[in-house]
Parts: C-alpha cells; structure tokens; sequence
C-alpha cells in the first residue's frame, strides 16, 4: 500500500506571481523594515530572501512578510548558522508605511531571483523518522523521500542535511515555516547546504522566527 503524501507548496526559481517573494537583491518590504547587524561583529547582515503571507499558502498573520538575513563578513567567524547567536536573523513585518533602512554598513546583495509557488508532495511520515530507531526499510523510505521532496518549499516538515535540529522558542518546539536551497542561488549555506525558518508557537512572543542552516 502506499503512503499517504502530504500537501505542500515548492518555491520556484523563475516563476512570478507573489508579489515580495523572491531570494537576493535588497528587501522589498510592505511596512516598516529595520536592516539588522550582527551581534556577534556588529557589521550589517546580508539580505538572503523574503516570504510574504499568502492566504491558503503561506500564514504568516499577523505579520505580512518575513526577510531574512544572515553575517557573511570576511573578517570574522560568527556563527551564522545557529538561530540563537544573532549572526542571523528572520525579521517579520507588518503592514503599514512601506520603508527599508540602511544597512549599518556595505554590504553586497546576492543577484536577485523571483520564486513562484507550485503545488507538491511529501512523504511525511517517512521524512519525519527516528534514524536512531529506524529500521532499515524505515531508512531506505527516508532515502527515497529526501530525494522526492522539494529542496525549497513552504509546508510540509524539514530535510535536514545533518539530523534534526528543530529550535525551541517559549519552551516549546518551533514550528517549521519554510526551507530554502543553496542552490541555484548561490547562497552562502556551507557547502551547497540549505536554510530552515521556524516560527514560534506562541502568538505574543517577542522574537517569533528562527533561521538555521545546514551544510550538505
């Protein structure tokens, strides 16, 4: 019997169609955008992309849109990849006057790529075992869902490159929001690694989104 697959979104280089979702250029925001620095250099960090709130597709309410932002300065080792160091950052607006501020500093944009969304499946259940009790069936069915998922999407539940890493916000597990590929963007996410955003399950928390990344 097969598996049931779950429905998901697949964000697609080149496709046009939501307004505010792309990966690179500068953050195009619907209100107020504060650039972020990093806490661990102070330099400004780099804009990677930003999710606009969709209806039936991408909630992100009450917010209209996330961007996020990651250290990429040469001339220190902040650790970029975890959601708790501030050498990144998921940054969520709300509507109102449209404004972006100045980095605190240069800093050099990615070449900018529009996404499109397009309807796909998982294997859920198959992508979300323990690979330290699964049997080997188990694994040869995660084996052959990491390689039919979606490497960029909204939904669904993370492939991670390196085991499962879900952040914890408010003493709870942060729920997964959307996953981005290096490629081909050439995003800077180890070695030709991938970027997870989470959101908090709370509604009030102050700081509700979380990015990591994993290298391949």
């Amino acid at each position: 019997m097969s598996r049931p697959l779950a429905p998901l979104w697949a964000l697609v280089p080149g496709r046009t169609g939501a307004p505010l979702l792309k990966v690179g250029g500068t953050p195009e925001a619907p209100g107020p955008l504060e650039w972020p620095a990093c806490a661990m250099c102070g330099g400004p960090q780099r804009f990677l992309f930003q999710l606009p709130h969709v209806e039936g597709r991408l909630d992100l309410a009450p917010y209209a849109s996330v961007h996020v932002f990651q250290c990429e300065n040469p001339d220190t080792v902040c650790f970029r990849w975890d959601p708790e160091e501030g050498a990144n950052a998921a940054v969520p607006v709300k509507a109102g006057a449209p404004s972006v501020s100045a980095p605190p500093g240069p800093v050099k944009p990615y070449a900018e790529w529009t996404l499109g969304f397009e309807p796909a499946t998982e294997d859920t259940e198959a992508l979300s075992v323990d690979v330290n009790e699964a049997t080997e069936e188990q694994l040869q069915a995660l084996d052959r869902a990491q390689a039919e998922a979606p490497e960029s999407k909204v939904g669904g539940v993370p492939v991670w490159l390196n085991g499962e890493a879900t952040p914890e916000c408010c003493d709870a597990p942060m729920r997964f929001v959307a996953q981005l590929a290096a490629m081909p963007f050439g995003l800077d996410f180890g070695d030709n690694g991938r970027g997870y955003l989470f959101r908090c399950t709370r509604e009030d928390c102050v700081r509700p989104f979380r990015f990591l990344t994993q290298g391949a």
